[in-house]
C-alpha cells in the first residue's frame, strides 16, 4: 500500500483551473466584476474602469468585457452614461447563485425571482420515462412541459416535466407560470400527496442544451430528477431539469452551532 505521506497534493491554484474547465469566459468575468461591487472594492456611486482598462487587466476580448458588464447592467448594478462613463448604482440584493432545494418545505415554498419562457407543452398519452421506481403510471396519461428559466437575466435551467393529466385538467397551465411546481402540486394536491423524491448527478451539456443554455458543448451541468407519488403511488408528477454548473449549487447546513 503506498503511504499517505507519498499521495501527491493539489494546489488551490490547480483547484481552480480544474473548477473553471467548461465555465464561459464572461461568466468568470462577471463573478469577479460582481465581487469586487459586493465587496465595495467598487463603491456605489463611484466610476468603475474604463472598458478598455478592464481589457487589459483581464487579457479577455472586448466583446466578452462588454458581455460580461451587459449582465451587471441587466442587474442593475451599474450604469453607463455617455460622456461620463460606468458607475456603480447599488449592491446586489440576491446571489448571482441559485441554490438547488433539496427538501419539500424549501421545494413548496419557493418563489425566486425567476422569468420562465415555454418552449414546448402537449399531451401525453403514452408512457413517460420516470427517474424513480416504485410508482405506476396513471392510465389517464400526462401533460408534457418543457420551459426554459432564466435568474439574473441568465439562462440557467432547462425543465422537462409531465403533469398527470386529470390534475392538470383541474390545475390548467396558469399556475406553471411561476418556478415552483412544487407549491402548485402542494396547493392543489396537497391531500394526496404521497412519496416524494430527488435525485442530483453530473453530466456534460450536449449541443441543443448548449445552445439553450448558453454554454460550449461539453461544459459542466447537474440534473436534478424528481418523482412525485399519490397515496396510491400513482405518479402525479415527473420532471427532469437541466442546470448549467456555473449558476447554481447546493448547500446545506450539517450541523448548528452552540447558541
Amino acid at each position: 500500500m503506498k503511504p499517505l505521506n507519498d499521495v501527491p497534493t493539489i494546489s488551490s491554484r490547480s483547484l481552480t483551473s480544474a473548477l473553471d474547465i467548461g465555465t464561459a469566459t464572461y461568466v468568470k468575468l462577471l463573478m469577479r466584476f460582481r465581487r469586487r461591487i459586493e465587496s465595495g472594492e467598487w463603491p456605489v456611486d463611484k466610476q468603475i474602469p474604463s472598458l478598455e482598462t478592464l481589457v487589459e487587466e483581464t487579457g479577455a476580448a472586448r466583446a466578452t468585457v462588454r458581455h460580461a458588464l451587459s449582465f451587471l447592467e441587466s442587474e442593475g448594478l451599474i450604469g453607463r452614461y455617455r460622456g461620463r462613463g460606468t458607475f456603480v448604482l447599488k449592491r446586489p440584493v440576491s446571489e448571482v447563485f441559485y441554490n438547488i432545494p433539496t427538501d419539500w418545505e424549501t421545494l413548496s415554498e419557493q418563489i425566486p425571482d425567476i422569468d420562465i419562457e415555454w418552449i414546448a407543452t402537449a399531451t401525453v398519452a403514452e408512457g413517460i420515462p420516470v427517474s424513480h421506481p416504485g410508482g405506476v403510471l396513471s392510465p389517464h396519461g400526462y401533460q408534457y412541459f418543457r420551459r426554459l428559466q432564466r435568474h439574473n437575466q441568465i439562462p440557467y435551467f432547462l425543465g422537462i416535466s409531465y403533469l398527470e393529466q386529470r390534475l392538470f385538467k383541474k390545475i390548467g397551465k396558469k399556475p406553471f407560470n411561476t418556478p415552483a411546481p412544487m407549491r402548485v402540486l402542494q396547493k392543489h394536491a396537497g391531500d394526496r400527496l404521497g412519496r416524494a423524491e430527488q435525485t442530483i448527478s453530473a453530466t456534460t451539456a450536449d449541443p441543443e442544451i448548449a445552445t439553450l443554455l448558453q454554454l460550449a458543448i461539453h461544459a459542466p451541468v447537474m440534473v436534478v430528477s424528481r418523482t412525485v407519488m399519490d397515496l396510491d403511488k400513482v405518479v402525479l408528477y415527473e420532471s427532469t431539469g437541466i442546470f448549467r454548473a456555473d449558476f447554481v449549487r447546493v448547500h446545506n447546513v450539517l450541523r448548528e452551532g452552540p447558541g
